[in-house]
């Protein structure tokens, strides 16, 4: 098994905060994945915004750097402004960036100079056992 830091709760609905710091990511609770999962961080999934994908509340997200994945049509963990959300990939181009949500929720559409696609989700790990900071 491979262990992945939590660091934190994520949102497709709303923007949220996030600090990604190596330093403080080491002192997060953990979650134990396949070894065949690569991944830099995992998330945990607050709302039922991606319920389209089959993924739900309470599910963890594995997140990869997204230069070594392809986005488009997948969700991405996007930050704008200091601020972070999870939706899909729809269309990014040099103007603008369109994100999507599989429920009702309207599509986001972002200047392109504002946002920064941090990462793709490379995993789901369905309801995960979350272990304390201090590792095995």
């Amino acid at each position: 098994m491979k262990t992945f830091f939590l660091a934190g709760d994520a949102y497709s609905t709303r923007f949220f905060d996030l600090s990604l710091e190596e330093e403080e990511l080491s002192l997060m609770p953990w979650i134990e994945a396949a070894r065949y999962h690569v991944a830099r961080f995992a998330l945990q999934m607050r709302d039922d915004g991606l319920s389209g994908l089959g993924i739900s509340s309470g599910d963890a997200l594995l997140i990869s750097d997204f230069s070594l994945e392809p986005i488009i049509g997948r969700p991405v963990l996007v930050r704008q402004e200091g601020q972070y959300l999870v939706r899909i990939a729809s269309e990014v181009n040099p103007v603008e960036c369109v994100f999507a949500c599989t429920d009702h929720h309207p599509p986001l559409i972002l200047p392109s100079e504002n946002i920064r696609i941090v990462g793709v989700v490379s995993g789901i790990i369905r309801e995960p056992a979350i272990h304390s900071s201090a590792q095995p």
